[in-house]
């Protein structure tokens, strides 16, 4: 299994070399592409209403980016410095909880996350209690050899409990249960719950607890990620973009103490918080209505239910920009396309349930501007479909010369887009300009679906589904109504976009 770049011969997508001469390649074609349209493209006589209406826009969603921008930079290298500056080293919690699931990972992988949470455990130096969900007794050999080798004198319970191979969720919500039944909760104890292909950095736990010590109105914490992914460069890249994006998005919402996810990968807890009744039946059991899939109960998305209790109980967030876990993550099996499409069809879904009861909540609860965040993700599905739309139905009138103009459109925003998340994750490549693009279509369209059809949830690696309805007469309305309402809503889209244009 490969977690980095390839070994061979000839053009790379990861090799630094590569990556700065596609940088300037794709700079010549920017500006050949500008003069070839200067000189063939008509002058069609264009209504300006459609073009004041495609402007407008264009400009809310990149002045909204450059909102963020500005407070993610505010955030990460004034107001963070700042609160960590509040921070007493010298103070320890009584008492550290991890919960680990792991679930069928490769024991490469498993080797070094446990590797890396015992050391720190170690060097940490709290009593800790850790509850390791496994599948096989191959896990527990893998966490048991690494424990005999790294063990000290810090007093470390280990707990390992077998997965029914029903989900995530319960398996959290029976470590979760465990631990709250072993004995009382110290009032200064935190818990993490990781994912079991994290891989902990050095002195992670006395940097998240410290936080849980001097700000005693902070609930949960998340960190900064790095993926490595085993798959091809553009797998890798994705990843990476998708990193840099949540980065971008993290430090300028955490200004407010707001965030709109704590990530499963690895998120820490105000342990009396995460051991709480209500907080382990909102793993178990989480739950929707939706009009006409009737009540829908989560199979995926354990993040977002715990990221929607802690903002239900008005407990503040916060986000490490300077903490990485870094994830060894393996990518679904299949093309980059049908592998990127599973992980947005569970990510997206998982948002869909879980972000309209949070907008519900009315901004006054959860905050003018998360909650603003919240609406404008419902909201871009539409206004980033509007542009290819524009772009197909003008082609249709004037020619392919629109089209060319539009693919232009795209190199120059998406470029810009790119120079944003620069300027606040440091991370850049040349990819990043067509895969924001895709990322954006095809995440939109994927929203559309489950939007939709919000019952629509599975884990690739359990191979489990929610359980279905199978009468006949019902299983035609499920199947039917969703298609026609994804078809009235692209033609309405198309409508909308016809009567800019007249």
């Amino acid at each position: 299994m490969n977690f980095g770049p390839s070994q061979h011969r000839g053009f790379h997508f990861d090799d630094p070399t590569h990556v700065t001469l596609m940088w300037w390649l794709l700079g010549a074609m920017v500006v050949l592409g500008t003069w070839w349209l200067y000189l063939t493209l008509p002058a069609p006589e264009f209504r300006s209403e459609a073009l004041f209406v495609i402007g407008f826009i264009g400009l809310w969603r990149y002045l909204w980016k450059v909102l963020h921008l500005f407070r993610g930079l505010y955030y990460r290298y004034v107001r963070y410095p700042a609160l960590s500056r509040l921070i007493d080293p010298a103070k320890k919690p009584s008492e550290l909880l991890v919960v680990i699931p792991s679930y069928r990972t490769a024991p490469q992988i498993s080797t070094k996350v446990f590797h890396a949470l015992i050391r720190e455990i170690n060097a940490f130096g709290v009593a800790c209690r850790v509850v390791a969900c496994v599948t096989d007794a191959a896990d527990v050999s893998i966490i048991r050899s690494q424990w005999d080798a790294l063990r000290t004198d810090v007093p470390v319970t280990l707990h390992t409990i077998d997965q029914d191979g029903t989900g995530k969720r319960n398996a959290l919500a029976d470590a979760l249960e465990l631990l709250a039944k072993e004995r009382p909760i110290a009032k200064d104890a935190v818990l993490v719950l990781m994912d079991g292909d994290s891989v902990v950095p050095e002195g992670i736990f006395p940097k998240v607890s410290g936080f849980f010590l001097r700000y005693h109105d902070l609930g949960a914490l998340t960190t900064h990620n790095a993926s490595k992914v085993s798959g091809g460069s553009l797998t890798r890249q994705w990843y990476r973009l998708r990193m840099a994006q949540r980065h971008f998005f993290m430090n300028s919402l955490s200004l407010n103490y707001g965030l709109l996810t704590l990530t499963g990968r690895f998120s820490v807890f105000r342990a009396s918080l995460a051991l709480s009744p209500e907080f382990i039946e909102s793993l178990r059991h989480d739950q929707v209505d939706h009009w006409r899939a009737g009540r829908i109960r989560f199979l995926t998305g354990d993040d977002k239910s715990t990221w929607f209790h802690v903002l239900k109980t008005r407990w503040k967030m916060m986000y490490l920009p300077d903490t990485v876990v870094t994830c060894l993550e393996e990518a679904p099996k299949g093309s980059f396309v049908s592998s990127s499409v599973t992980l947005m069809s569970r990510w997206y879904g998982n948002m869909v349930r879980s972000n309209l009861r949070a907008i519900r909540l009315k901004p006054w609860h959860t905050g003018w501007f998360l909650w603003l965040c919240l609406v404008d993700q419902r909201l871009s599905v539409w206004t980033t479909l509007s542009g290819p739309f524009m772009a197909l139905f003008l082609t249709a009138v004037f020619g392919p010369q629109v089209l060319a103009a539009y693919l232009l459109w795209v190199i120059l925003t998406r470029s810009v887009h790119g120079l944003l998340l620069w300027g606040q994750s440091g991370q850049f490549n040349p990819l990043f300009i067509p895969l924001l693009w895709y990322d954006q279509m095809a995440g939109s369209l994927v929203k559309v679906y489950l939007l939709l059809k919000p019952e629509r949830q599975r884990w690739t690696r359990q191979n489990i589904n929610v359980a279905r309805n199978n009468d006949g007469a019902a299983l035609w309305f499920r199947n039917a109504l969703p298609k026609f309402e994804f078809t009235a809503a692209m033609s309405g889209l198309l409508l909308f976009v016809m009567l800019l244009y007249g």
